[in-house]
Protein backbone atom coordinates (compact mmCIF):
# COMPACT_ATOMS: atom_id res chain seq x y z
CA UNK A 1 0.00 0.00 0.00
CA UNK A 2 1.36 3.43 -0.96
CA UNK A 3 1.77 5.90 1.88
CA UNK A 4 0.09 9.17 0.74
CA UNK A 5 2.60 11.22 2.73
CA UNK A 6 5.50 9.67 0.86
CA UNK A 7 3.85 10.54 -2.46
CA UNK A 8 3.45 14.17 -1.33
CA UNK A 9 7.19 14.40 -0.79
CA UNK A 10 8.33 12.69 -3.98
CA UNK A 11 11.49 14.08 -5.53
CA UNK A 12 12.35 14.51 -9.16
CA UNK A 13 16.08 14.40 -9.87
CA UNK A 14 17.25 16.03 -13.09
CA UNK A 15 20.85 15.81 -14.22
CA UNK A 16 21.99 19.13 -15.60
CA UNK A 17 25.21 19.66 -17.57
CA UNK A 18 26.84 20.68 -14.29
CA UNK A 19 25.41 17.61 -12.53
CA UNK A 20 23.37 19.78 -10.11
CA UNK A 21 20.25 18.44 -8.41
CA UNK A 22 16.89 20.18 -8.61
CA UNK A 23 13.84 19.19 -6.59
CA UNK A 24 10.15 19.49 -7.24
CA UNK A 25 7.08 18.10 -5.51
CA UNK A 26 4.04 16.95 -7.38
CA UNK A 27 0.34 16.93 -6.63
CA UNK A 28 -0.95 13.83 -4.97
CA UNK A 29 -3.10 11.52 -7.01
CA UNK A 30 -6.58 13.02 -6.76
CA UNK A 31 -8.09 10.02 -4.94
CA UNK A 32 -5.35 10.04 -2.28
CA UNK A 33 -5.46 13.82 -2.03
CA UNK A 34 -9.21 13.85 -1.42
CA UNK A 35 -8.86 11.25 1.34
CA UNK A 36 -6.32 13.44 3.14
CA UNK A 37 -8.52 16.53 2.72
CA UNK A 38 -11.57 14.68 4.02
CA UNK A 39 -9.79 13.97 7.30
CA UNK A 40 -8.69 17.55 7.76
CA UNK A 41 -12.08 18.96 6.76
CA UNK A 42 -13.65 17.17 9.73
CA UNK A 43 -11.75 19.50 12.06
CA UNK A 44 -13.36 22.75 13.29
CA UNK A 45 -10.22 24.82 12.70
CA UNK A 46 -6.66 24.70 11.35
CA UNK A 47 -3.44 26.43 12.31
CA UNK A 48 -1.61 28.78 9.94
CA UNK A 49 0.92 26.03 9.16
CA UNK A 50 -1.78 23.42 8.54
CA UNK A 51 -3.68 25.81 6.27
CA UNK A 52 -0.56 26.61 4.25
CA UNK A 53 0.47 22.95 3.95
CA UNK A 54 -2.98 21.87 2.77
CA UNK A 55 -3.15 24.69 0.22
CA UNK A 56 0.22 23.54 -1.15
CA UNK A 57 -0.95 19.92 -1.26
CA UNK A 58 1.19 18.70 1.62
CA UNK A 59 -0.02 16.59 4.52
CA UNK A 60 0.44 18.71 7.68
CA UNK A 61 0.77 15.54 9.80
CA UNK A 62 3.93 14.50 7.97
CA UNK A 63 7.33 16.27 7.84
CA UNK A 64 7.95 18.23 4.65
CA UNK A 65 11.35 17.13 3.45
CA UNK A 66 11.68 18.91 0.13
CA UNK A 67 13.33 22.36 0.54
CA UNK A 68 11.31 24.01 -2.24
CA UNK A 69 8.07 22.86 -0.61
CA UNK A 70 9.29 24.00 2.80
CA UNK A 71 9.95 27.48 1.45
CA UNK A 72 6.55 28.06 -0.15
CA UNK A 73 4.69 26.59 2.83
CA UNK A 74 6.64 28.82 5.23
CA UNK A 75 6.03 31.89 3.04
CA UNK A 76 2.26 31.39 2.92
CA UNK A 77 2.19 30.51 6.61
CA UNK A 78 3.75 33.90 7.39
CA UNK A 79 1.19 35.67 5.20
CA UNK A 80 -1.69 33.90 6.95
CA UNK A 81 -0.30 34.72 10.40
CA UNK A 82 0.06 38.42 9.50
CA UNK A 83 -3.57 38.60 8.36
CA UNK A 84 -5.02 36.71 11.33
CA UNK A 85 -6.93 38.88 13.76
CA UNK A 86 -7.88 41.45 11.10
CA UNK A 87 -10.99 41.96 9.02
CA UNK A 88 -9.21 40.04 6.26
CA UNK A 89 -8.97 36.81 8.25
CA UNK A 90 -10.75 36.75 11.57
CA UNK A 91 -9.32 34.38 14.18
CA UNK A 92 -5.83 33.60 15.42
CA UNK A 93 -2.84 31.71 13.99
CA UNK A 94 -4.00 28.60 15.87
CA UNK A 95 -7.72 28.83 15.09
CA UNK A 96 -8.61 29.44 11.47
CA UNK A 97 -12.01 28.35 10.25
CA UNK A 98 -11.67 26.59 6.85
CA UNK A 99 -14.66 28.51 5.37
CA UNK A 100 -13.07 31.78 6.51
CA UNK A 101 -9.76 30.67 5.00
CA UNK A 102 -11.55 30.00 1.71
CA UNK A 103 -13.00 33.52 1.60
CA UNK A 104 -9.70 35.07 2.61
CA UNK A 105 -7.87 33.24 -0.17
CA UNK A 106 -10.41 34.47 -2.71
CA UNK A 107 -10.07 38.10 -1.59
CA UNK A 108 -6.26 38.06 -1.44
CA UNK A 109 -5.72 36.12 -4.65
CA UNK A 110 -4.25 33.01 -3.02
CA UNK A 111 -4.98 30.02 -5.24
CA UNK A 112 -6.59 27.01 -3.57
CA UNK A 113 -6.60 23.81 -5.61
CA UNK A 114 -10.00 22.50 -6.62
CA UNK A 115 -10.01 19.28 -4.47
CA UNK A 116 -9.42 21.30 -1.28
CA UNK A 117 -11.92 23.99 -2.25
CA UNK A 118 -14.58 21.38 -3.05
CA UNK A 119 -13.92 19.48 0.18
CA UNK A 120 -14.27 22.65 2.29
CA UNK A 121 -17.51 23.59 0.52
CA UNK A 122 -19.01 20.12 1.03
CA UNK A 123 -17.82 19.68 4.62
CA UNK A 124 -18.86 23.10 5.92
CA UNK A 125 -22.39 24.06 4.76
CA UNK A 126 -21.88 27.60 6.00
CA UNK A 127 -19.11 28.04 3.43
CA UNK A 128 -21.76 28.51 0.72
CA UNK A 129 -23.60 31.31 2.47
CA UNK A 130 -21.02 32.64 4.91
CA UNK A 131 -20.77 36.46 4.60
CA UNK A 132 -17.51 38.02 3.61
CA UNK A 133 -15.61 38.90 6.83
CA UNK A 134 -14.76 42.29 5.33
CA UNK A 135 -18.49 43.11 5.29
CA UNK A 136 -19.11 42.09 8.90
CA UNK A 137 -20.54 44.58 11.36
CA UNK A 138 -17.24 44.92 13.22
CA UNK A 139 -15.35 45.62 10.00
CA UNK A 140 -17.90 48.21 8.89
CA UNK A 141 -17.77 49.94 12.27
CA UNK A 142 -13.99 50.03 12.09
CA UNK A 143 -14.18 51.54 8.60
CA UNK A 144 -16.68 54.18 9.78
CA UNK A 145 -14.38 55.12 12.65
CA UNK A 146 -11.48 55.43 10.22
CA UNK A 147 -13.44 57.73 7.92
CA UNK A 148 -14.64 59.85 10.85
CA UNK A 149 -11.02 60.28 11.95
CA UNK A 150 -10.11 61.42 8.43
CA UNK A 151 -12.97 63.94 8.43
CA UNK A 152 -11.88 65.30 11.80
CA UNK A 153 -8.31 65.61 10.58
CA UNK A 154 -9.45 67.63 7.57
CA UNK A 155 -11.57 69.85 9.83
CA UNK A 156 -8.63 70.50 12.17
CA UNK A 157 -6.14 71.10 9.38
CA UNK A 158 -7.91 71.83 6.09
CA UNK A 159 -5.80 71.84 2.93
CA UNK A 160 -4.68 75.22 1.52
CA UNK A 161 -7.04 75.07 -1.48
CA UNK A 162 -9.97 74.66 0.93
CA UNK A 163 -9.10 77.93 2.65
CA UNK A 164 -8.76 79.70 -0.69
CA UNK A 165 -12.13 78.34 -1.78
CA UNK A 166 -13.79 79.68 1.37
CA UNK A 167 -12.16 83.07 0.88
CA UNK A 168 -13.49 83.30 -2.66
CA UNK A 169 -16.96 82.28 -1.52
CA UNK A 170 -16.93 84.97 1.14
CA UNK A 171 -15.99 87.59 -1.43
CA UNK A 172 -18.66 86.52 -3.93
CA UNK A 173 -21.37 86.30 -1.30
CA UNK A 174 -20.29 89.56 0.34
CA UNK A 175 -20.35 91.52 -2.94
CA UNK A 176 -23.75 90.08 -3.86
CA UNK A 177 -25.28 91.04 -0.49
CA UNK A 178 -23.51 94.34 0.15
CA UNK A 179 -23.31 95.59 -3.42
CA UNK A 180 -26.54 94.34 -5.00
CA UNK A 181 -28.86 93.76 -2.08
CA UNK A 182 -29.03 89.98 -2.48
CA UNK A 183 -31.46 88.63 0.14
CA UNK A 184 -30.75 84.96 0.95
CA UNK A 185 -34.23 84.47 2.45
CA UNK A 186 -36.23 86.07 -0.36
CA UNK A 187 -38.12 83.71 -2.72
CA UNK A 188 -37.11 85.88 -5.68
CA UNK A 189 -33.88 87.79 -6.11
CA UNK A 190 -33.56 90.38 -8.89
CA UNK A 191 -30.01 90.95 -7.63
CA UNK A 192 -28.71 87.96 -9.57
CA UNK A 193 -30.03 89.39 -12.84
CA UNK A 194 -28.45 92.75 -12.09
CA UNK A 195 -25.08 91.15 -11.38
CA UNK A 196 -25.13 89.26 -14.69
CA UNK A 197 -26.25 92.37 -16.58
CA UNK A 198 -23.49 94.54 -15.12
CA UNK A 199 -20.85 91.95 -15.94
CA UNK A 200 -22.03 91.87 -19.53
CA UNK A 201 -22.00 95.66 -19.75
CA UNK A 202 -18.42 95.72 -18.48
CA UNK A 203 -17.55 92.87 -20.87
CA UNK A 204 -16.37 90.71 -17.98
CA UNK A 205 -16.52 86.89 -18.44
CA UNK A 206 -19.73 85.75 -16.77
CA UNK A 207 -22.13 82.85 -16.25
CA UNK A 208 -25.87 82.45 -16.59
CA UNK A 209 -28.26 83.47 -13.83
CA UNK A 210 -28.98 79.89 -12.73
CA UNK A 211 -25.29 79.11 -12.28
CA UNK A 212 -24.79 82.27 -10.24
CA UNK A 213 -27.72 81.38 -8.01
CA UNK A 214 -26.30 77.89 -7.43
CA UNK A 215 -22.91 79.36 -6.56
CA UNK A 216 -24.47 81.72 -4.03
CA UNK A 217 -26.48 78.90 -2.43
CA UNK A 218 -23.38 76.69 -2.26
CA UNK A 219 -21.46 79.52 -0.59
CA UNK A 220 -24.23 79.99 1.98
CA UNK A 221 -24.31 76.27 2.71
CA UNK A 222 -20.55 75.86 3.12
CA UNK A 223 -20.18 79.08 5.13
CA UNK A 224 -23.26 78.24 7.23
CA UNK A 225 -24.79 81.66 6.54
CA UNK A 226 -27.14 83.35 7.25
CA UNK A 227 -27.70 82.42 10.90
CA UNK A 228 -31.08 80.95 11.94
CA UNK A 229 -33.94 83.41 12.25
CA UNK A 230 -34.76 84.54 15.76
CA UNK A 231 -37.17 86.84 17.56
CA UNK A 232 -40.38 85.34 16.25
CA UNK A 233 -38.99 84.41 12.86
CA UNK A 234 -37.92 87.97 11.94
CA UNK A 235 -34.86 87.99 9.76
CA UNK A 236 -31.78 89.68 11.16
CA UNK A 237 -30.21 89.96 7.72
CA UNK A 238 -30.96 93.33 6.28
CA UNK A 239 -30.49 93.45 2.54
CA UNK A 240 -28.34 96.32 1.40
CA UNK A 241 -29.70 99.02 -0.83
CA UNK A 242 -29.07 98.40 -4.47
CA UNK A 243 -26.33 100.54 -5.94
CA UNK A 244 -27.32 103.88 -7.40
CA UNK A 245 -27.61 103.94 -11.17
CA UNK A 246 -26.98 107.70 -11.38
CA UNK A 247 -23.80 108.70 -13.09
CA UNK A 248 -21.53 110.95 -11.03
CA UNK A 249 -21.36 114.55 -12.23
CA UNK A 250 -18.39 115.33 -14.34
CA UNK A 251 -15.94 117.60 -12.64
CA UNK A 252 -15.35 121.09 -13.91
Amino acid sequence: MINPASVFNRRLTINSPKMKMSQEWYEEEEEDLVEIYKVWCKMPFWTAFESSALIHQCDPSEPIEIPSAQRVVHRLRTLIERHCGTELLAGSPDKISPPTLLLWAKRTGVRINYPLKACITRSYPEARKRPDPALSREALLARVAELEADVQKLADDPPPNFKERQSLMKLVLGMAVAGYGYNPRAPRNPATGEIINDLRIKEVPTVDQGTLLRCLRTAMEELDWPPPEEDGGQSKVSPAKPPSRKRPQAGR
